[in-house]
C-alpha cells in the first residue's frame, strides 16, 4: 500500500505535538544553599602567625604524701573541684599511730627520768651543805640531771615529729582548685613524694604551645597577642607571654612557651584546644576567613563571594575582590573591601555566578543542629 507524502508529513506533526504536551514544564531555578560565614577583623596586621595549644593553670601539681604508706582510700574523682583544705587520699594509719604511741611512751619514760635526776642533785646539794659528800658527788649529779634534761627535750622534739607524720596521712589541697588526673588508687603502695593526684588550682588560665626554632623571636616582640578557643569561634581573648623556654626540645627542636589569657572567663575550660595569634602591625584592615571561601573569577585574581540581600527579600551572591597576604592551615589571611557585617560564602564557592539567588545557612546555625 502507498502512502502519500503529505500523510507522513501530517503524521510526524501530529507526533511532535503530543510529545511536547507530555513533556513536563521546564524547573523553576531554586535558589541554591550556601554556608555563609563572617569575616573575623585582625586589625591592621599582617604577618599572621598561628600557634595550637591547649589551657592550663598558671599553678598546676603533683601531690603526694609525705611518708611511705599504703593507700586506704581516695576520696575524691578526676574533674572534682575542691577547697582549701579538702582531703584527697588517706593513708592506712596504723603505722603512723604506732610511732606516735612509741613517742608518747618515750616522753613519758624521759620525763620520769629527769624528775629523778633533779631530785639526785638537789639530795646532793644538802648533803655537801652538811659536809657529808664532797664537790664532784654534786657535780656528777648535776651532770646527770642535764643529761635526763637534753634527753626529755629530744623525747618532746620525737613526739612532734611523730603527731606530723600522723597528720601527713592525709593528703589535703593547699588551694582551691581541680583535680585534673588520678595516678594512685586505693591499695597501691607509694613512696614519699610518689605522685597521687594532679592538681590545677584556681586563678590564672594559660596556654602552653609549642614554637618552632627561628621564631621566638619573632613571638617575644609581636605586638599583637591574641587567644581564641575552638569552642568559642570568633571570640577573642588578649594575651600576652609570660614565658618562652631558651631550650628547644631535642625530639621536636621547638620551645615551650606559655600564654597568660588576660581576660578569661567562665568559657576558657582546663583541657581545651587553643590558638594563639600573633601579628606585626601594618595599614589597611585585614581579615581572617577559612581557606574554603576564597575563590577566583579570572582565575587569576583572589576573590571572595559577599551575600546581597534584595528589596523583595531574595539573596544574591557577587565577587568582591581581595588580596592574600597569607595562607596558613585551613585558614587565609587577607585585605579588601569587606566589613565584618559581610556574610561570605565559606563552601561551594567554585560554582557561584554573580547574581545567583542563593540560601544562606549561617555557619554557626549549621554546626548547633
Amino acid at each position: 500500500m502507498k502512502i502519500h507524502p503529505c500523510g507522513c508529513y501530517a503524521a510526524l506533526l501530529v507526533a511532535g505535538l503530543v510529545a511536547g504536551c507530555s513533556r513536563d514544564a521546564a524547573p523553576v531555578n531554586a535558589a541554591r544553599p550556601v554556608v555563609v560565614e563572617s569575616p573575623q577583623p585582625l586589625g591592621g596586621a599582617t604577618g599572621v602567625e598561628l600557634f595550637p595549644g591547649s589551657v592550663h593553670a598558671r599553678t598546676e601539681a603533683d601531690l603526694s604524701f609525705r611518708v611511705p604508706g599504703k593507700i586506704a582510700e581516695r576520696k575524691v574523682d578526676m574533674g572534682a573541684r575542691v577547697v582549701r583544705g579538702t582531703v584527697l587520699a588517706v593513708l592506712d594509719p596504723e603505722d603512723a599511730q604506732l610511732n606516735l604511741d612509741a613517742a608518747r611512751a618515750a616522753l613519758k619514760a624521759a620525763e620520769a627520768d629527769a624528775w629523778l635526776a633533779q631530785e639526785e642533785e638537789r639530795r646532793y646539794t644538802d648533803l655537801k651543805a652538811r659536809g657529808h659528800v664532797g664537790q664532784s658527788a654534786v657535780d656528777s649529779r648535776t651532770n646527770t640531771s642535764k643529761l635526763a634534761q637534753a634527753r626529755l627535750s629530744q623525747a618532746r622534739s620525737q613526739l612532734n615529729l611523730a603527731q606530723n607524720q600522723s597528720s601527713y596521712t592525709k593528703l589535703t589541697a593547699d588551694s582551691a582548685g581541680v583535680v585534673t588526673q588520678v595516678l594512685a588508687e586505693p591499695g597501691n603502695v607509694v613512696n614519699a613524694g610518689q605522685p597521687v593526684v594532679r592538681f590545677a588550682a584556681d586563678g590564672e588560665r594559660e596556654v602552653h604551645i609549642d614554637v618552632p626554632e627561628g621564631r621566638i623571636d619573632a613571638l617575644a616582640k609581636s605586638p599583637t597577642v591574641a587567644v581564641e578557643i575552638y569552642s568559642q569561634p570568633g571570640k577573642r581573648y588578649e594575651g600576652r607571654i609570660r614565658e618562652i623556654n631558651p631550650q628547644a626540645d631535642p625530639a621536636t627542636r621547638t620551645h615551650d612557651a606559655r600564654v597568660t589569657i588576660v581576660d578569661a572567663d567562665a568559657a576558657v575550660q582546663l583541657g581545651v584546644t587553643a590558638t594563639v595569634m600573633t601579628a606585626d602591625t601594618a595599614d589597611g584592615k585585614t581579615f581572617r576567613l577559612p581557606a574554603t571561601a576564597l575563590g577566583s573569577v579570572d582565575k587569576h585574581h583572589a576573590t571572595v563571594w559577599t551575600v546581597v540581600a534584595g528589596e523583595n527579600g531574595a539573596n544574591t551572591v557577587k565577587p568582591v575582590p581581595v588580596q592574600v597576604l597569607q595562607y596558613l592551615d585551613g585558614v587565609v589571611i587577607v585585605a579588601g573591601p569587606i566589613t565584618t557585617k559581610d556574610r561570605l560564602v565559606t563552601a561551594g564557592v567554585h560554582r557561584l555566578v554573580e547574581g545567583m539567588a542563593v540560601q544562606p545557612i549561617d555557619r554557626a546555625a549549621k554546626a548547633a543542629l
